[in-house]
């Protein structure tokens, strides 16, 4: 947005709030096909990263299973090895061959487990090397810390929070090897789930009130 547009997005807002979407070209290309087809592309484009790091763009159908892509390029998957949707950096791992394509899966990365960097609960030497690298600035250092505590209203209060575009730079530079992306997740989803907890249940505690309030009244 900033570079694109000038414009600069608010914390916890993202720029669909904005009214901007910025998509890939290969969405593009299905809306295209879809127009021109008058169907919804069931096909997917992506990107397979095997362990010795030899990469190959794979075409598949949507809702396949991995192990039927895996068994299709001869990729060996053993024990404690780590299956990643997505990049290295931001991706999510599976815990199940079983696990389907979906329409936003760009690549599979398949990492050996010698090669898997493992988050320990080594604490935070205070090196600076996550501040440096964060885009946004932020001082994660500090919010780690909150974040670790489970205090996450005062993380987004006081430490910018919300002001994270969830890159992973921080867990990627970590020296401690916090995972520092995967607080932030959490922290976000629990906001998030709190919010939308106290939205639900203040009609309720309206009408309540209300209720009260008349039944008082009727009484009186």
């Amino acid at each position: 947005m900033k570079d694109v547009l000038g414009e600069v997005v608010p914390a916890g807002q993202n720029c669909e709030d904005l009214g901007v979407s910025f998509i890939s070209a290969e969405a593009v290309a299905s809306i295209g096909k879809a127009f021109v087809d008058g169907r919804i592309p069931v096909h997917k484009i992506l990107t397979l990263v095997t362990k010795d790091g030899t990469q190959q763009l794979i075409e598949t159908t949507i809702g396949t299973p991995i192990r039927d892509i895996f068994e299709k390029y001869n990729v060996t998957v053993n024990e404690e090895d780590r299956v990643i949707l997505g990049g290295p950096m931001r991706g999510s791992a599976v815990y199940s061959l079983d696990h389907p394509v979906l329409p936003d899966t760009d690549g599979i990365v398949i990492l050996d487990r010698t090669d898997a960097a493992y988050a320990s609960d080594y604490p935070c030497i205070n090196c600076g090397d996550c501040v440096r690298a964060c885009p946004a600035r932020i001082q994660v250092h500090m919010l780690v810390r909150f974040l670790e505590a489970g205090q996450f209203e005062e993380a987004a209060d006081n430490y910018d929070l919300l002001s994270c575009i969830e890159c992973g730079v921080c867990s990627f530079v970590c020296v401690s090897r916090i995972p520092i992306y995967q607080y932030i997740k959490l922290a976000k989803y629990e906001l998030d789930r709190a919010k939308a907890s106290e939205e639900t249940e203040a009609p309720e505690a309206i009408e309540e009130a209300e209720a009260m309030e008349a039944t008082e009244a009727t009484d009186a």
